[in-house]
């Protein structure tokens, strides 16, 4: 019994975004986006232009459902540190419950390089900026209230960050050990420890 047709555009990629996490770009044609979402090739190629096209709008879909409410409602949080904090609990809890290591979908396409579009490389490097900007912004915030050593480099340490949530999400997806997913977020929030009174003699 064929599958009854998804008819908005959010369905359609909603079931793009589950077949594009579970195959990868590269692993999935334009037949397997057919019978995911119930619609022939020429109505998908009506609405996307074409298998690259409907791969960009599920990605952006997948991050605005996703990373962009979460930051902005971290954003939202009175103490900064808290803020970042939360970012990474959150972060191992995802990794957690993801029992079938589909990681993230974002961080998968940029492992896959080559076999990606450059397009979708420069979304991609686009929206994990979004996490760099929210970590920088949320450390110069930190150095305003105090909880952070006026000598940390705000912009250096938010790249650091950065590099532990990739590495956490590739660690997740190969080896899902809560403790030692948590001994990287430490090790990443060590920023935070070192008491800014020490730094004022």
């Amino acid at each position: 019994m064929p599958r009854p047709r998804l008819r908005t555009d959010d369905d359609i990629l909603d079931a793009a975004i589950a077949l594009f996490w579970r195959q990868g770009f590269a692993a999935t044609s334009m037949r397997d986006l057919t019978q995911e979402t119930g619609l022939g090739a020429a109505a998908l190629y009506h609405r996307f232009g074409d298998k690259n096209g409907l791969f960009l709008a599920a990605l952006r879909r997948y991050a605005e459902r996703g990373l962009s409410r979460r930051l902005t409602r971290l954003g939202r949080m009175r103490s900064a540190r808290r803020a970042v904090a939360a970012f990474f609990d959150e972060l191992i809890a995802a990794a957690k419950s993801d029992c079938e290591r589909r990681g993230c979908l974002l961080v998968n396409t940029a492992l896959d390089g080559a076999a990606t579009t450059r397009e979708a490389r420069a979304l991609v490097r686009d929206r994990l900026g979004e996490i760099e900007t929210f970590f920088r912004e949320r450390l110069e915030t930190a150095q305003r209230e105090g909880t952070l050593a006026p000598d940390v480099r705000p912009k250096d340490a938010a790249e650091e960050l950065l590099a532990a949530v990739l590495a956490i999400r590739v660690l997740a997806r190969l080896d899902p050990e809560p403790r030692k997913l948590r001994r990287v977020a430490r090790r990443a929030l060590a920023i935070f420890e070192q008491s800014p009174m020490e730094y004022s003699a």
